[in-house]
This record gives C-alpha cells, sequence and structure tokens, in this order.
C-alpha cells in the first residue's frame, strides 16, 4: 500500500465495518471532533495499551491476585488455629475446682502478655505467615506482562 504523506501526515485508507463507521459519523457530529483525529487518538491508545479497559483490566487481575492471597492467608491462619487448639485441648489438664480462682489471674496476666507480644510483632511488620515457604508461580513483573500481552492483542488480519 502507497501512503501519501501531506503535512506531516500519512494518509491511511482501512477498511471498518459500516456499524462502526456509521457510529464514528455520529460521535464525530456530536463531538464536534474529525474522523482523523478520533481514529488517531484511538490507535494511540490501542497501540500503548492504555485504553480505560485494558487499565480496568490490569486493575481487575491485582485485585484479583489479592483477593486470592488474602484468602489464601486467611485460610492457613484458621488452619494453624485449629491445630494449635486441638494441641491445647490434648494437653491442658482439668484444673480443680478450690485452684480456678488463682488460674483465672494467671489466665489474665499471660493473655495481656500474649496481646503485649502480638501487638509488638504486627507493629514490627512482622507475620506469622512470612515464616512460611511460599510458592512463587511468578513475580509482579511477569504476571504484569502476561496481562499486557492478553489486554492489548494486536490484531494482524487484513479485512480489505
Amino acid at each position: 500500500m502507497k501512503k501519501t504523506i501531506r503535512r506531516g501526515r500519512v494518509r491511511l485508507l482501512p477498511y471498518v465495518q459500516v456499524e462502526v463507521a456509521e457510529r464514528l459519523d455520529k460521535f464525530c457530529a456530536a463531538s464536534n471532533a474529525t474522523e482523523s483525529a478520533v481514529v488517531g487518538a484511538a490507535i494511540r491508545q490501542y497501540i500503548a495499551g492504555t485504553s480505560d479497559a485494558a487499565l480496568l483490566l490490569r486493575r481487575l487481575d491485582r485485585l484479583g491476585r489479592a483477593l486470592t492471597r488474602s484468602q489464601r492467608d486467611l485460610e492457613l491462619l484458621s488452619e494453624a488455629f485449629a491445630v494449635f487448639m486441638r494441641l491445647w485441648f490434648a494437653h491442658m489438664p482439668s484444673i480443680p475446682e478450690e485452684e480456678k480462682k488463682a488460674a483465672r489471674s494467671t489466665a489474665e496476666s499471660r493473655y495481656r502478655q500474649f496481646v503485649e507480644h502480638v501487638a509488638e510483632q504486627f507493629s514490627g511488620g512482622r507475620r506469622f505467615l512470612d515464616d512460611l515457604p511460599r510458592e512463587l508461580i511468578a513475580n509482579d513483573a511477569e504476571i504484569d506482562a502476561i496481562v499486557d500481552n492478553v489486554t492489548s492483542p494486536h490484531d494482524t488480519s487484513d479485512n480489505g
């Protein structure tokens, strides 16, 4: 295809469906824009992958991955708590009635120490989940590259 260069611009003659051409005409009339400006902006946006849909899909994908990680973390913590409770019940001796008052005051003291320890760990940025091995399928850069390839496919078919 021979392209004519005129005033720093190249003339393109692409073929589009009739419905697309009609919608383009209506849009240009309503927004007082030229077809060249609208088509140029659309092509730039498509090639750069910065359309609202592409950005939205990327953000939704990131939110989905974060939700999956949060769900996994919650399930893991729930299972760790269940294991702890089973062990605690298995090894906790029953307390005679006359020793229960002393046991309650000791329990309150230990609970306060536990809460302080959890607060220290949490404020320091340390988490129980950080101690566990992680399966790494792909890092964020690799996943972003995959999403970019999926959300901005370059159609090479020729409709003309």
